[in-house]
């Protein structure tokens, strides 16, 4: 692979940004409007307690229901991931980089005294950045720790998706790529069905 070519594929386009938005953004409303198991968080510090939709698995399941549909009507390509890797990565670095700094800034902003907000600054820049200031930051009521967390999960069997697919079309489909995507598959929908031990 050439130079110039790795350098050009990890600017993001317009077209990775807004498929990791409508990503993101359909992981925030699933989350709000598909079926959950409501689990209460431990109590804090201050005697609150946060509750959590624990839905990863009918997210995940939606989403590769939503995404075949949309291959099988022809509206996307199942190589989508695959074939816009690099790009994707990159938008997904910023993003992060620019996620990280906004909960930085607006953690340190905040004069909530409960324990879930609370700013908790240790003084160390990088170790405060790199950490977060709030134990649990949220978003118009989505715990962002848990949503990024889901994001990730779920993120990785829609990569790995997309390379099966993409090992389908070039006709390279082996027995080690089978076998490492029922692996992550069972890892991944194993986590999703216990996520609820995640709020402990």
């Amino acid at each position: 692979m050439e130079l110039g070519f790795l350098l050009h594929s990890l600017i993001p386009s317009w077209n990775s940004v807004g498929i990791l938005a409508i990503y993101m953004v359909y992981l925030a409303i699933a989350s709000i409007v598909l079926p959950a198991k409501v689990v209460p968080g431990i109590i804090m510090q201050d005697g609150t307690r946060l509750h959590y939709r624990c839905n990863g698995l009918a997210t995940l399941l939606s989403l590769i229901g939503l995404l075949a549909l949309g291959a099988i009507m022809n509206l996307i390509s199942p190589t989508l991931i695959s074939d816009r890797g690099l790009e994707l990565l990159s938008a997904s670095f910023i993003f992060s980089l620019f996620v990280t700094s906004a909960l930085y800034i607006g953690g340190c902003g905040c004069r909530s005294q409960t324990s879930s907000l609370k700013p908790h600054i240790t003084g160390n820049l990088i170790l405060d950045w790199y950490l977060g200031v709030q134990l649990n930051p949220h978003f118009l009521g989505i715990d962002l720790k848990f949503l990024f967390l889901r994001a990730g999960t779920i993120g990785w069997i829609m990569v790995n998706l997309s390379n099966l697919a993409k090992s389908v079309e070039i006709g390279n489909l082996s027995l080690s790529m089978i076998l490492y995507q029922i692996f992550c598959l069972i890892h991944v929908i194993d986590f999703l069905c216990h996520e609820e031990q995640l709020t402990t």
